[in-house]
């Protein structure tokens, strides 16, 4: 019967990131392993990778050393919650650079989390959208978020008693200008650099199917938009 579990283990181990420098620095935040020479190095290499977060004037070494021996933070045992008790840690103040590093640490995706953030995913990017940029992604997932936040859709948020009349959010427009401009920057850039690889190639841009298809495409979008004008002037 131990067979099975020596095998996965052995897999896991050979599969998992088990050397990354970064996950091994990353354990050295659980509290159990305070008190260890190898705490401190690791807690000092996980200071070094996260340094953009740490003020330039402070040096959190001293302060690693300090919360190794602390004798006065409280004790935790195996299975309490890690973020409650830095929580309590960084509520104390007594050690300000070492707190940005493990806040740092903290926000980093880990437990299911990670699963539920593929499960988002799934909600925005599928086979019409598959080649969607991040960018992109992040603001449809910020705005997702901040609606869900506030407990309000898009249309209650942005609702108007008038719809022709009615003033318009300023900010809004400013938004939308801003991405429209931003966005035709970026497709004017890769048709430039389309432009630039056929000419160092000595190749010409196809103008068959694929283009046949983006005008198909084009109109299909212009008569769907034209179906939801009719459909909301008759409501």
């Amino acid at each position: 019967m131990k067979l099975p579990y020596i095998n996965c283990g052995k897999y896991m181990q050979a599969k998992l990131p088990l050397k990354s420098k970064t996950l091994q620095a990353l354990s050295s935040i659980d509290p159990v392993v305070r008190g260890h020479s190898q705490a401190v190095i690791q807690l000092k290499e996980l200071a070094i990778i996260m340094k953009h977060l740490v003020p330039t004037e402070s040096d959190p070494s001293m302060e690693i050393l300090r919360y190794n021996v602390d004798p006065n933070l409280a004790n935790y045992e195996e299975g309490d919650d890690i973020v409650k008790w830095w929580a309590h840690v960084i509520s104390l103040g007594k050690y300000p650079a070492l707190t940005q590093v493990i806040r740092g640490a903290l926000s980093i995706f880990h437990g299911p989390l990670v699963e539920s953030s593929f499960s988002l995913m799934g909600d925005v990017i599928d086979k019409k959208s598959a080649n969607m940029r991040i960018s992109t992604f992040n603001a449809v997932q910020t705005v997702k978020y901040t609606l869900r936040s506030r407990r309000r859709t898009g249309i209650t948020m942005f609702k108007r008693e008038d719809v022709k009349l009615g003033p318009v959010d300023k900010t809004v427009c400013r938004n939308i200008r801003a991405a429209g401009k931003k966005d035709k920057s970026f497709r004017e850039k890769r048709i430039e650099e389309r432009k630039k690889r056929q000419a160092e190639y000595g190749c010409r841009a196809s103008c068959g199917s694929a283009e046949r298809a983006k005008t198909t495409a084009q109109a299909e979008e212009r008569q769907a938009r034209l179906r939801r004008g009719k459909a909301e002037e008759c409501s």
